[in-house]
């Protein structure tokens, strides 16, 4: 017992403490994030809106080196490269510097790529046109009223309003030809 108390007591404590907190703290962000994923900010677009604005992509502009994430691992590092390496005075101190300093680049690194396989999965009206689709709900003649078209996109499929000069049956191949307002599109049968 006597050895444990000696090596909290010398010049390792200070980072002992930072390993310890800094682990413990890693410990509860992981534990946080697989039980409620990144913190229930999803951008989910239920109403099948089409103009909304995706994400443009600023290339390496979007990385963040200070995060509370890297922060943390630069801490955790630190603190074990001081355990590790603090008896070697300064240059322990550099080794343990360095070590929390790579592993906050790898985390941050880490996160800006992470980011960058997100994907926003909206698909603008202006993309809809000249798609092909199925029709699900017969469209009647003269755009009196909507039917429902089945598109393919490239992404899966969208479920549309649709309008046609003639009748179309269920099951037939259309065409998006143009978009009549938000959510409703002029359709050929192919």
């Amino acid at each position: 017992m006597q050895a444990v108390m000696e090596v909290f007591s010398g010049e390792l404590k200070y980072y002992w403490m930072l390993a310890v907190l800094g682990s413990c703290v890693f410990l509860i962000q992981t534990l946080l994030t697989l039980i409620f994923g990144h913190g229930g900010d999803a951008d989910v677009d239920l109403g099948g809106d089409f103009d909304a604005e995706g994400h443009v992509d600023t290339g390496f502009g979007d990385f963040q080196l200070f995060s509370i994430r890297s922060i943390i691992a630069f801490i955790t590092f630190f603190g074990w490269g001081g355990v590790i390496y603090g008896n070697g005075g300064w240059q322990g101190f550099i080794v343990a510097f360095v070590c929390g300093l790579i592993m906050m680049v790898i985390t941050a690194l880490g996160i800006f790529y992470l980011f960058k396989l997100q994907q926003s999965g909206n698909i603008y009206a202006a993309d809809m046109i000249g798609k092909t689709g199925s029709v699900y709900l017969k469209i009647p003649a003269g755009r009196s009223s909507t039917g429902k078209v089945t598109v393919y996109t490239g992404a899966g499929t969208r479920e549309v309003l649709a309008v046609a000069d003639i009748e179309i049956p269920n099951g037939a191949s259309v065409k998006l030809v143009s978009q009549i307002d938000q959510n409703k599109f002029l359709v050929e049968k192919i």
